[in-house]
């Protein structure tokens, strides 16, 4: 295999920074998200389905925006129903 030298992307500091930025955005989106699934675990394991508390119902409402986001987000980007990139 023959080595190369990198090929590199002549960028400035304001476009470092927006990588960075956006990075930290997709991090925080996800920690939100392993957060909401991990109390969806913890809720199903602990309580009971039949009774719904304020914290349940809480939650339920949090997650069926999320859902909804998520799928106006794929219309405005044209991606069809059941294709997930994330």
């Amino acid at each position: 295999m023959i080595r190369r030298p990198p090929t590199m992307i002549p960028m400035t500091d304001a476009d470092i920074q927006d990588v960075r930025a956006l990075v930290a955005q997709q991090k925080a989106g996800h920690e939100s998200r392993q957060k909401a699934l991990f109390k969806m675990k913890k809720l199903t394991e602990l309580s009971d389905p039949v009774t719904e508390d304020s914290t349940t119902a809480t939650l339920f409402r949090q997650l069926t925006d999320k859902v909804r986001e998520h799928d106006e987000r794929h219309k405005r980007l044209g991606i069809p129903p059941g294709k997930s990139s994330s």
